[in-house]
């Protein structure tokens, strides 16, 4: 017999949640026979799956022991050096430089935001490893060769604040973009449909099954020979939508070689440069980040 209790960070969520990121030996099958068969009990007494856990609840899994091997943690280990914009007791507002991940992509470890932000908040003692299933991270992400603003949560619930503020569009975030040519107009919206396929943004003019509508507004900066800088805020926050949008509309970023561009540039050049925060309901002494 095994017994957890529910710590602060870990509270919140499902029981299956909780038990699938703490026990990765433990299968969906055999939790969920425990469950019926009351061999897992919170605080005691019959539970279900679905059941959303308290801080201090208690679990208890009367199941083998190979399967209840909670996942092992490192003590981390890499580069603290981050552009720290503001920090809080709740949250960090990061600026990303271009070439480094947001999060890891490989199991193995790499260099990213994700795992700086760890190692900082542990050398500073916010990080203690004591959470069954949390652990510091961030709210969304930059690609690799996108600069800006990032949102990094130090707790489970200024996590599901930000998540949900962000999934209720109450985030503004806003980008400038060196963009391929120029524009008829000044300040206009873009719009249209788009599907994630493999590592590339599809984008479509029509609804269409299986794409989701995406917009931003769009306003020049200033104007080259042949290049803009534009403001952009968007809207919606599809995978690679600036980057798709913009190349499927004949002006690529200038360097992105994935969505169009034919030049000499190598790097494209797109900064996440404004978050404001204004319409997230938790208390925060500053609401507006730009850079």
């Amino acid at each position: 017999m095994k017994e957890i209790e529910v710590l602060e960070n870990d509270a919140g969520q499902r029981l299956d949640k909780f038990l699938m990121k703490t026990f990765p030996d433990l299968s969906k099958s055999m939790m969920y026979k425990g469950i019926r068969k009351k061999k897992i009990k919170v605080n005691r007494k019959r539970c279900t799956y679905d059941q959303m856990l308290q801080p201090h609840d208690h679990i208890l899994l009367f199941l083998p022991p190979d399967v209840l091997k909670e996942k092992e943690r490192e003590v981390p280990s890499a580069s603290t050096q981050l552009d720290i914009v503001f920090e809080d007791q709740n949250l960090l507002i990061i600026n990303k430089p271009a070439g480094l991940l947001s999060q890891s992509d490989q199991k193995e470890k790499q260099d990213c935001v994700v795992s700086r932000v760890q190692a900082y908040l542990y050398q500073k003692g916010e990080y203690t490893m004591a959470d069954h299933s949390f652990a510091p991270t961030i709210c969304h992400r930059l690609d690799r060769n996108t600069a800006g603003l990032i949102i990094a949560a130090k707790n489970a619930n200024t996590l599901r604040i930000i998540n949900q503020a962000i999934a209720e569009r109450a985030i503004k975030k806003q980008y400038r973009a060196l963009v391929s040519g120029t524009f008829l107009l000044d300040s206009f919206q873009m719009h249209g449909y788009l599907k994630k396929e493999g590592t590339k943004a599809i984008v479509k003019d029509k609804p269409t099954p299986g794409f989701a509508e995406a917009y931003m507004d769009v306003k020049t900066i200033s104007k080259k020979k042949d290049a803009t800088w534009c403001d952009i805020l968007l809207h919606t926050g599809r995978f690679h939508q600036i980057r798709a949008m913009m190349g499927h509309f004949h002006h690529p970023l200038v360097g992105d070689h994935k969505y169009g561009y034919e030049g000499p540039e190598k790097q494209y050049s797109l900064i996440a440069y404004r978050l404001d925060l204004r319409n997230v309901p938790m208390e925060i002494s500053q609401r507006i980040f730009e850079i």
